[in-house]
Parts: structure tokens; sequence; C-alpha cells
């Protein structure tokens, strides 16, 4: 079940990109998110607590990034939660959210968090940006800093990748 979630967020990541995304790497999420009508609030959230997507009835949905994290932790977090805003806008009804990102969400064993976890990894970091990288000989830690995504994040997407071990 979670290689099927984890395809559904790499498709979902791959088309939205191709609907919103002309420029070159990094991908800028906090665009991404107005291009498809939701708002990027910085503000202040309690040290557990990375970011936030906010979406009550007949009102226009926003996301909050914890304005005390660093720039990569919130260009991951606003990708992580355009990924939970994208598989829910296909409801036809509306419906009341309020999605707080914490640390608790990298676990691994919530489908919701497992698919905006891989959205956000293919949106940050795009397949085949990250295959020419890696064949044209940069490390992570160079490919990292391309992508504007922590170091971590960049290992665990080569990994997924079976680019790395």
């Amino acid at each position: 079940m979670t290689s099927d979630i984890k395809k559904e967020a790499a498709r979902d990541a791959a088309k939205l990109l191709s609907e919103v995304w002309s420029r070159p790497i990094p991908v800028d999420p906090a665009f991404i998110a107005r291009a498809i009508g939701l708002r990027v609030r910085e503000v202040q959230l309690d040290d557990d607590t990375l970011g936030a997507l906010v979406k009550r009835p007949n009102q226009e949905a926003f996301i909050m990034l914890n304005e005390s994290d660093p720039p990569n932790r919130k260009r991951f977090t606003c990708a992580h939660e355009i990924g939970h805003y994208r598989r829910r806008s296909g409801e036809e009804h509306e419906y009341t959210t309020v999605d707080l990102r914490s640390k608790l969400s990298t676990a691994g064993t919530d489908p919701e968090e497992i698919y905006a976890n891989e959205f956000a990894a293919c949106l940050l970091m795009p397949e085949e940006e990250v295959k020419r990288m890696h064949k044209a000989g940069l490390d992570a830690f160079d490919m990292a800093i391309a992508f504007g995504v922590s170091r971590d994040a960049m290992q665990f997407r080569l990994k997924n990748l079976g680019l790395s071990e």
C-alpha cells in the first residue's frame, strides 16, 4: 500500500510541476502554492509545529509556516502542505481541515503523511533532475544546495530513487 501512495504522490507532484513551473531549480513551493490559490504565511508557531494547512468552508485555504524554522525546512513544509491540499482538492464538498505538520509527520506510518512527504520530495527534487545531477557526479551536499533542501532530505531522495545506499 505504501508504494501505491508514493506512486500517486510522485505522479501528482510531476503533474503539478508541469502545470505551473517552467523555471529552473530550485523549485519555489510558495510560488506554486500561490499559483493554485493558496496563501502562504510565516507565523509564530510552537516549537513542535512546522506548519499547517488551514481550510474552512467558503474560505480560501492557506498554509502557515513556522517563522523560526530555517529556509530549507520552510520550503519542505510548504511543499508538504501543498501535497495535503492537492490530495483533498478533488473532494466535491467544502471541508474543514487544520493539518498541523509536526516532527511526528516524518514517522512514515500515516498514509496521508506518507503521501504529503513523498509529494514534497518529488515537487522539490524532480526525479529527472536528480538523476541528471547524479549522473553528472554531484554529491548529496551539492545537490541539496542546488535543490534548496536539507542534506538529509536529499539523501532520502537519492536512496528512494535507488541512487545511493
